[in-house]
């Protein structure tokens, strides 16, 4: 990191914030109480919301902003639903479900 990107201290719904103190801990805010001293963050890597001083964060760079995509999680089953598939042992589908 070489430097702030801004030094704003308010941060809106919606904008892409990472940590001062730890860059590698990123995600979006969700919401402001206590008249913008606290921000409320949603973490990209495990979803789970955490609460930030205002001034232990800053906006990410636009380059820098993860692609706004759901990852596939690991091990999941992905079902085609424009093939034939069995459903039963007696029945199968002709396409879409």
């Amino acid at each position: 990191m070489s430097g702030p990107v801004c030094e704003c201290t308010f941060f809106d719904e919606g904008d892409w914030v990472e940590s001062r103190l730890n860059p590698d801990i990123f995600g979006i805010v969700v919401s402001n109480s206590d008249f913008g001293r606290f921000v409320h963050v949603q973490l990209a890597s495990t979803l789970e919301m955490r609460n930030f001083y205002a001034v232990t964060l800053q906006h990410m760079d636009e380059g820098d902003e993860p692609p706004l995509q759901a990852a596939e999680p690991k091990g999941a089953d992905v079902i085609d639903f424009t093939k034939e598939r069995a459903l039963r042992k007696t029945t199968k589908t002709e396409g879409a479900a």
